[in-house]
């Protein structure tokens, strides 16, 4: 019989770091499942076409969000309780993201207009580093989506053992 879950006024996450957790849990399962499925359709298909122009805009607007993520992170990691793996898993999940993040806008092979509104240029222009970037990209992507599932394992494993975690991000 699982043991009942502390009560969520004992989470040690502040509300932001909550909202934080679970919005970046929305975006990163998205772009990962969109992005790996659309790899599966033809290069003209509607639906990769559409779904290769909507990641872009939507992790660039989370962007900002992960970075207030991230320090909120760093600035709390030392009243974490976390055992040694758990910790080092965080750690490289937070390295993770944000090394998607920046090749993500590095490897930009043209200007994404932003909501209409807004034009982000294209950084880089050599074929050969974009390339290597767009390689790095999705090695990156893939190590992400191994780091992510080993969290979900780890937060059904304490489940399954009765100790949940999951109050902590209600």
């Amino acid at each position: 019989m699982p043991t009942s879950s502390p009560s969520s006024a004992e989470s040690p996450y502040t509300p932001a770091r909550k909202y934080l957790h679970w919005l970046s849990a929305l975006i990163i399962l998205w772009a990962t499942f969109s992005g790996f499925g659309v790899g599966l359709l033809a290069p003209d298909d509607p639906l990769r076409v559409w779904v290769e122009n909507l990641n872009p805009q939507l992790t660039s607007l989370f962007i900002p969000f992960f970075l207030m993520r991230l320090w909120l992170y760093l600035r709390d990691r030392d009243t974490e309780v976390h055992n040694r793996v758990a910790g080092l898993v965080h750690g490289l999940l937070y390295l993770m993201i944000f090394s998607v993040l920046l090749s993500g806008v590095l490897m930009m092979t043209h200007p994404v207009r932003m909501l209409s509104l807004v034009t982000f240029p294209q950084l880089i222009h050599s074929s050969q580093v974009l390339d290597r970037i767009h390689e790095a990209h999705h090695v990156l992507c893939a190590l992400l989506a191994l780091l992510v599932a080993m969290h979900l394992g780890a937060v059904a494993v304490h489940a399954l053992r009765g100790k949940s975690v999951l109050y902590r991000m209600r």
